[in-house]
């Protein structure tokens, strides 16, 4: 097969099935997260199959397309900033060859999105709602090890795409 035409049917599929996954999560309560996290796996395989650019239009179109087509525009913004573009920063934050820079990079990413994210809710809608300092910091460390776990299961479902379906052993890192 042409490796144009292979580009743009993987990529074709992959914006497909990212798309598919932002729909129901608009529709199935409590799932919500779990689905974003799914939609940010067809990213991943395009970024596997086709490098950054190759992720980076699979999420550029997600978002165009979700913002268009998806009833939840609001339901949105988690895949937006987020697990959309994590994939992508997890491509670079793989290419550091120490492990402990490595998840620094991501804690420090997710402890980033997170705080901008409390910060602009709590002004949206809980301006006359305080908490305790402390139960923002224990929320804060709750996100972090669920961001651990996501990471993780993000990387076994790689490593999984790549013996099963690319059928080629894998170095761990994404992309390369």
């Amino acid at each position: 097969m042409n490796s144009n035409t292979k580009t743009i049917a993987t990529g074709g599929i992959c914006l497909a099935l990212t798309v598919i996954s932002l729909y129901f999560a608009s529709f199935v309560p409590g799932a919500e997260l779990s689905l974003y996290a799914l939609a940010s796996v067809f990213v991943c395989v395009m970024t596997d199959e086709r490098g950054v650019a190759g992720g980076a239009l699979v999420y550029a179109g997600a978002c165009l397309l979700g913002f268009a087509i998806l009833p939840n525009k609001f339901g949105l913004l988690p895949f937006v900033f987020f697990f959309g573009a994590y994939p992508l920063i997890k491509f670079y934050a793989e290419r550091i060859h120490s492990r402990a820079a490595q998840f620094a990079v991501k804690i420090a990413l997710f402890c980033g999105v997170f705080f901008v994210a409390y910060a602009f809710f709590r002004e949206l809608f809980f301006k006359s709602i305080t908490l305790p300092d402390a139960s923002v910091w224990l929320l804060a460390a709750g996100g972090i090890a669920m961001f651990i776990v996501y990471d993780y299961i993000l990387t076994m479902v790689i490593r999984l795409y790549r013996r099963k379906i690319k059928r080629q052993k894998d170095d761990f890192k994404l992309g390369e």
